[in-house]
């Protein structure tokens, strides 16, 4: 090889050299070069974006407009699918349609936006199974609920506790709707006390009589109350004894608090709200209510006497040490969430809201184009869930999307378990009536 050659060829690998160590340096840089036809000089030399996806689960796939996203590679069989969590580096600028998948799970899609020299997050984002839910048991329709371990859920349908883990149920001898205590893991119903554990009940209506009904416990005193007719009254559970307390009107609803019971009574045509003090046995502050209302007290807040109207569909949220300090009304509402002791989450037939207590104020969230009959909050997940009478849809407050899981020819009474992530309700599928359970994620 001559030297004139020799010349020549060092030469080339020098520009070689000094070009491919100024491509590495601007891709470093994250610059990337756009080969578009026909091609634009001011667009020839691109500033890339970054795009940091996160999931729960992960082992999510990723696509971008439809395209997988792979990891860098020279040669293709070097090349692997990204999945997350992941970061993509020297993402032109631009916007695309975002698409995750992972076997198992429904998909997710979302329009995004990826600028020049910044970094664009995905984060929080929530991925739902795709099975189809499994009965545990079969039931007429009715309200169900968890109890404080969520190990035992009760149904209405059928006044029966059902075993989440073995899944057998005991059909209760009981006449009316059952609660869960709240400091325990024992069914209230009829003056008789059901523990699923070893399935034991304790009757302490023999000791007031068949006729008391409208029971409800203050665990704080060790208390049983109940009505009789126009009358009230509670059981000392350590004492066996039965003290009578108010009587003379028509008592709609009532609350214990310790040593206060807060009413709802009507008489001569007018309906107030009582309270009244058991230690000095009368009544301390009054406070007028719309006489034509169904009312009841819904014991899910301990900062505000929560007053629902049935017929109404009105929240009355009332300061129990002071009725004269205002009353936050909140009308047209089907159900509702407590986000904190200040924060609501409530939905009308169409629209979810947030409403501000301490700023008496309500902010939309969103509108849905099939009619709402209840939500719920994942606290742990930050998303929502929301029923129709034939679905189950997600709400995810981090993105704004929703997904819907689940359809059929009716759903009612959705309840959450958020501990395992699976969510109960009872719906008609096909010809199979009955309690079914849907693992989330």
């Amino acid at each position: 090889m001559s030297k004139k050659v020799r010349d020549c060829l060092f030469w080339i690998f020098v520009v070689i050299f000094i070009f491919g160590t100024i491509i590495v340096s601007l891709y470093a840089s994250g610059y990337k070069f756009n080969l578009s036809w026909p091609p634009k000089l001011n667009r020839l030399l691109i500033k890339t974006g970054m795009l940091i996806i996160k999931t729960q689960p992960d082992g999510a796939a990723i696509y971008l407009n439809n395209q997988i996203q792979t990891n860098q590679a020279i040669f293709s069989w070097q090349k692997n699918d990204l999945v997350t969590p992941v970061k993509i580096k020297n993402v032109l600028p631009g916007e695309y349609n975002l698409k995750l998948q992972r076997d198992g799970y429904l998909p997710w899609q979302k329009e995004i936006k990826i600028y020049s020299g910044q970094t664009t997050f995905a984060e929080d984002i929530n991925l739902f199974r795709s099975d189809l839910p499994v009965m545990i048991s079969q039931a007429k329709e009715g309200e169900i609920s968890l109890n404080l371990n969520r190990k035992y859920l009760y149904t209405a349908g059928e006044k029966k506790v059902i075993d989440l883990k073995t899944e057998q149920a005991w059909l209760l001898p009981i006449k009316t709707a059952g609660t869960w205590l709240k400091n325990s893991n024992e069914l209230l119903a009829d003056g008789q006390l059901f523990n699923p554990g070893d399935r034991n009940i304790t009757d302490y209506q023999k000791s007031v009589g068949v006729s008391a009904e409208n029971w409800h416990d203050d665990e704080t005193a060790n208390r049983l109350y109940y009505q009789n007719g126009n009358s009230l009254g509670y059981l000392d559970i350590n004492q066996k004894t039965v003290v009578s307390l108010l009587n003379g009107e028509n008592y709609t609803t009532y609350e214990p608090r310790g040593d206060k019971l807060f009413v709802v009574a009507s008489s001569g045509g007018k309906t107030k709200l009582k309270d009244y003090s058991l230690k000095e046995q009368k009544t301390k502050q009054e406070l007028d209510l719309p006489t034509v209302g169904h009312y009841r007290f819904i014991f899910d807040n301990r900062q505000f006497l929560v007053l629902y109207d049935d017929l109404n569909k009105t929240l009355y949220l009332i300061n129990p040490e002071n009725f004269s300090s205002g009353i936050k009304t909140i009308k047209n509402i089907i159900s509702w969430e407590w986000v904190d002791d200040n924060t609501l989450l409530y939905n009308n037939n169409w629209e979810i809201y947030f409403f501000n207590i301490k700023q008496n104020n309500a902010s939309l969230l969103t509108r849905v184009s099939e009619e709402l009959t209840k939500i719920i909050w994942n606290k742990e997940k930050n998303y929502l869930i929301f029923s129709t009478v034939k679905s189950l849809v997600v709400f995810d407050l981090a993105n704004g999307l929703t997904t819907t899981i689940f359809k059929t020819e009716k759903i009612s009474s959705p309840v959450l378990d958020d501990k395992n992530n699976t969510l109960y309700f009872w719906a008609k599928i096909g010809q199979q009536e009955g309690i079914y359970k849907f693992l989330l994620q």
